[in-house]
């Protein structure tokens, strides 16, 4: 029986979409290139997921990859997260689930920016609690984070619906024992919601 909901955050709970930020804060359409393939993907982004790097190291690095764009690189770090706003039709499900008495988690692979980003978005308002990489220094599939969130929170991994945008994150949670569904946009997941809870 599922009694708890556990929730990706990027282009699940909100969208992720650094093409369509670059291109919008950047009007040299080369250095929107530029930003886009060497900050958001970068090898240091993962590395911000991970912990393992500070913004202000990334935005270094970044710029001696593209010294001809170097002022475009801390424009593009110090608001990036503006482009995370809720997906059409997430925070009404997730208004629903928490109607319903369902327990709301959070487990995502994200940089330090996710406290600033949690207090900020009211979707985050009905959630319990939460667990991201970078504090913990863990990124998603590794069994380790999944079974972080079950020990912090006391769940039993049988008892929790996880949703994630990526099948490695899926067959991850899966492995740990958690039932999981690959996110398909808002309209799959009411549909498969109203179907399995």
């Amino acid at each position: 029986m599922i009694r708890n909901i556990v929730f990706d955050m990027g282009n699940v709970l909100l969208s992720y979409e650094p093409e369509k930020y670059v291109d919008k804060i950047i009007k040299d359409p080369a250095g929107a290139d530029a930003v886009l393939r060497e900050l958001f993907g970068g090898p240091e982004w993962p590395m911000l997921d991970a912990g393992t790097i500070t913004e202000e190291e990334t935005v270094r690095r970044v710029q001696s990859r593209i010294p001809r764009y170097a002022a475009l690189v801390p424009r593009a770090m110090e608001r990036w997260d503006d482009m995370l706003t809720p997906l059409p039709g997430m925070p009404e499900i997730v208004a629903e689930l928490k109607a319903k008495g369902y327990p709301l988690y959070v487990l995502s692979n994200m940089s330090l920016r996710f406290s600033r980003i949690f207090q900020q978005r009211e979707i985050f308002r009905y959630f319990d609690g939460y667990v991201f990489s970078a504090i913990e220094k863990i990124v998603k599939p590794n069994p380790a984070i999944y079974r972080l969130l079950l020990n912090r929170f006391h769940l039993n991994a049988d008892e929790c619906l996880f949703f994630d945008d990526l099948p490695q994150n899926v067959e991850g949670a899966e492995k740990v024992g958690l039932h999981a569904h690959r996110f398909a946009g808002t309209r799959e997941l009411a549909l498969f919601l109203k179907e399995t809870l």
